[in-house]
């Protein structure tokens, strides 16, 4: 059988697709980090709850929708805490990469 490799999105070394956690939903596949870049990731946001409560239900600071499941968002290459938004913006932001001139081109997009 042959190995296959998979680039890992976070540390871009090539790995055996072993290396790459299964999401924890069911047929949801394999994560696109390996499984050391997982852990890492998963201790950075331990750390950040433990110094930054979930707040108690009420608006996103970004779409300003009502939320009771909120998601911690921070700076993925500092690690510096953001804030609490709800998954459809941390969604959104993920798939902008975080970038802030993605989201003003996307801005004038839609602004047209």
């Amino acid at each position: 059988m042959m190995n296959v490799n998979r680039k890992c999105r976070k540390c871009e070394k090539s790995k055996v697709l072993e290396d790459f956690p299964f999401f924890s939903t069911s047929d949801a596949g394999r994560k696109t980090t390996c499984k050391q870049c997982s852990q890492e990731l998963a201790a950075t946001r331990r750390t950040l709850r433990a110094a930054n409560p979930v707040p108690e239900a009420g608006a996103c600071p970004i779409c300003k929708t009502h939320t009771e499941s909120w998601v911690l968002d921070h700076v993925h290459d500092t690690k510096e805490f953001r804030g609490y938004i709800c998954n459809s913006c941390n969604l959104g932001l993920g798939k902008f990469h975080d970038d802030p001139e993605i989201l003003k081109s996307a801005l004038d997009y839609v602004s047209e």
